[in-house]
């Protein structure tokens, strides 16, 4: 689906998101799972470097625009943008601005003195597109998704700038919920080892860790829900 200058910015955004520092190796327990990744990853820092976070808007509002112009469209119209809070609202204030289309965001959890709620203007039957940044199994987009709902809010398709490919393509279609995602951790961290930003090491836990945990994804059987944050941080993505 995408052009050649989509897959050379899409390569440009993954080194980015490495100089960043965007990229982390080790052993992380993440949230929400006993299981243990070779590999973390933190879009939210792409705040700090304001070109690569206009790349990944544009990338990710050119993926839409191109799935939307096909004859049999992949993705329904929408007439807003929704943020899932903290790193996918980041984000899709960036496609907001590349798109100049209208933002919310559900506000799941009380913060300060702001109750429960959705932020923005809406009504009624307003059609979303979901943004997120990162996502792994896919809780945290199913959540959204159906908060937005409760406030008759439809969502039918969600974006996400980096997908861990470990089953919420399959559990978010099973919701009714169609997923785009631009970056792959695995076209990624092909990059990374070809380039010889990580070692062999490095990369074979990698390639063990997704032969342990993701085939049973491929045949649609749904993974333990994990957050792609150490257990410290309770935000993020699942």
């Amino acid at each position: 689906m995408m052009n050649s200058n989509q897959t050379l910015d899409n390569l440009w955004l993954a080194r980015a998101l490495y100089d960043l520092g965007a990229v982390s190796f080790g052993d992380f327990t993440l949230g929400g799972t006993t299981v243990n990744s070779p590999v973390f990853i933190n879009p939210k820092l792409l705040i700090s470097n304001p070109t690569a976070l206009r790349v990944a808007a544009k990338l990710m509002y050119q993926e839409i625009t191109l799935a939307q112009s096909l004859r049999r469209s992949k993705v329904a119209q929408y007439d807003v943008v929704a943020g899932v809070p903290v790193g996918g609202l980041l984000l899709a204030t960036a496609y907001s601005l590349e798109s100049t289309t209208p933002l919310i965001y559900p506000r799941i959890r009380p913060e300060g003195t702001g109750g429960r709620g959705v932020e923005g203007r809406f009504s009624s039957g307003t059609r979303a597109l979901l943004v997120d940044d990162l996502i792994t199994g896919g809780r945290s987009v199913l959540e959204a998704a159906q908060f937005l709902g409760e406030h008759g809010i439809v969502v039918k398709d969600a974006v996400v700038l980096i997908d861990r490919d470990q089953g919420a393509h399959v559990r978010l279609k099973h919701a009714g919920i169609n997923l785009i995602s631009i970056l792959k951790l695995d076209v990624m961290m092909n990059l990374y080892a070809l380039n010889g930003l990580i070692d062999a090491e490095q990369n074979q836990r990698y390639l063990e860790y997704v032969r342990t945990f993701r085939p049973a994804t491929e045949h649609g059987v749904e993974p333990p829900d994990s957050d792609d944050q150490p257990l410290s941080d309770e935000t993020g993505d699942a």
